[in-house]
Order: structure tokens, then C-alpha cells, then sequence
């Protein structure tokens, strides 16, 4: 045994590893994609926004590529089995395998009408303002398209010496919170958590390792509204983290280190795991 192999720079490294990230030109998967990138690995940003996945490839190749990491744009929709399969396509032309993918492409949900939560009769006009299509396109997002592209890529993950999956879940799919949890979301989130579980079992057989994140509060698009980064938190969202231990959101190092610890030698005998990076959120709400 070589005490080499624990040192930080070779148990934490993913050098010449590839990854592909999907929605990683924003939020989260912009963070983990930095995380990866500047440490070494080549990653494959997925969206619909080729603009925005250009402008997040330029801004972090700009130190990646020193350290012999690169960040690529490749345009895809992965809400349909055909636009997975066109994603496919196009990444096994630029590249032979696939060593980590990050399911974190998301949207959130929004209540079409806003009342105190200690309102009874405006509160009902709230929730029955939730339609069922919520409930389908958050379905189809934590749901059939963290399954079906990872199937899809199997072929690529099979070429890797240690192939591993992140599903990036949600402090909303473990506890309860009322007054910014939205139910279509959470709940699709806490089904992203038992399939996450399901993956790992079924890919037994191609030795691929499957994980979720599940992040607290993180200051994103999601939780502002806003793509400008100088955007503060909305005061209910504040005043939910002051509760936490932590009494802060969390950081984008904080989520990229956990991710980078599962795709290198130091997360490899974990599987079928939930990681909670909350601040101890959770232990301060409801249990689920």
C-alpha cells in the first residue's frame, strides 16, 4: 500500500474523467460542473439553452483548461425519450466513455395563488390553485429522465473503470416544510430518492454505482427567481434557513466538494446512499 494514494491530491482526483451534467449551466449543476472541471475533468454540460451553457463553459474553461479540465456546451432537451436518445447521439460522437453523470436538471413549481398559511380559506384558494399538470412535468424531471438517460448512456459507462450516477434530490423530499415546499415538487423529489435506490439495485449488474444529493437551501434561479446572482432569497426562504443550525444557505463549494468526493477515489464504495448537505435542515423540520 502506498500512504501516496491518501493523499488529498490523488483520493480526491478526477483527473481525466468524464462527466456529463445535465442542466449544468446553471444553479447546482453549474456548481458541481466547476467542482469537476477545474479540478480536471472534461464534462459535458446538457440544456435547451445553448447560450447559456456557452456563456458557463467560457467563464469556467478559462482556469479549467490550465489544470486539464474542460467544460463542453451540447444542446439537448432531455424531457422526452427522443430528445434523450438525440443527446446520446451527439456525446458518444465527442467522447468514448462516460465516467459520472449528475442528474440535475430541474424546474420548480410555483403556486398560481399566494396566501398566509394560517389562513384557512385562502390557503385552500392556494393549494387547489395546483394543477395536475405540476405534477407531471415535476414527474418528468426527477422522475423518467434521471432513468431514462442513464439507461441510455449505459453503453458509455460501460467503457469506464468506475462508472457512478448522482441524482441531485432535495432536503424537500426528506422532511416536511409547508411554507415553501411546494407538494407537486416535493413529492417528486422524495420519488427521486426511492428511484434513486431502484437504479442502484437494477444497475447491479453493469457495475455502475448510483447516489443522491439532497441540498438544503442554495442560492439559485430556483429559490430567487432570478438568474441575476445579487438577487436576495425571498423573506419566507430566509426566514425557513435562519431556523437551521447553520442559519445560512449553502455554498456552491459546499455541493461541488460532496460530488467530487463520489466521482474519485474517495467516494468509490459508496452506493445506493442519500447525502444530505442541509446545514441540519432536517433536523429542525418535520420528519418525513
Amino acid at each position: 500500500m502506498s500512504l501516496a494514494s491518501f493523499e488529498a491530491v490523488n483520493l480526491f482526483s478526477v483527473k481525466g474523467k468524464v462527466a456529463v451534467v445535465t442542466g449544468g449551466g446553471t444553479g447546482i449543476g453549474r456548481a458541481i460542473t466547476t467542482g469537476l472541471a477545474v479540478n480536471g475533468a472534461k464534462v459535458f454540460i446538457i440544456g435547451r439553452r445553448p447560450d447559456i451553457l456557452e456563456s458557463t463553459a467560457k467563464a469556467i474553461n478559462e482556469y479549467a483548461i490550465k489544470n486539464g479540465g474542460q467544460v463542453m456546451a451540447v444542446e439537448g432537451d432531455i424531457a422526452t425519450k427522443k430528445g434523450i436518445e438525440q443527446v446520446y447521439e451527439k456525446l458518444k460522437d465527442l467522447t468514448e466513455k462516460v465516467d459520472y453523470l449528475v442528474n440535475s436538471a430541474g424546474v420548480g413549481a410555483m403556486y398560481r395563488v399566494q396566501a398566509d398559511t394560517n389562513d384557512p380559506i385562502g390557503l385552500e384558494k392556494k393549494l387547489w390553485s395546483i394543477e395536475k399538470s405540476d405534477f407531471l412535468d415535476m414527474a418528468t424531471y426527477y422522475m423518467s429522465s434521471p432513468w431514462l438517460l442513464s439507461v441510455k448512456l449505459i453503453p458509455l459507462f460501460q467503457k469506464s473503470n468506475d462508472p457512478v450516477i448522482s441524482n441531485i434530490t432535495s432536503l424537500a423530499g426528506v422532511g416536511v416544510e409547508r411554507l415553501i415546499a411546494h407538494p407537486a415538487y416535493a413529492s417528486a423529489k422524495a420519488a427521486e430518492l426511492h428511484l434513486t435506490k431502484l437504479m442502484a439495485a437494477n444497475f447491479i449488474p453493469f457495475k455502475i454505482r448510483v447516489n443522491s444529493l439532497s441540498p438544503g437551501l442554495f442560492k439559485s434561479q430556483m429559490t430567487t427567481g432570478s438568474s441575476d446572482a445579487e438577487t436576495p432569497v425571498p423573506p419566507v426562504v430566509e426566514q425557513v434557513v435562519k431556523t437551521f443550525p447553520s442559519g445560512r444557505e449553502g455554498t456552491w463549494e459546499e455541493i461541488a466538494g460532496v460530488a467530487l468526493m463520489l466521482a474519485s477515489p474517495a467516494g468509490a464504495h459508496i452506493n445506493g446512499a442519500d447525502i444530505l448537505i442541509d446545514g441540519g435542515g432536517k433536523m429542525v423540520m418535520s420528519a418525513a
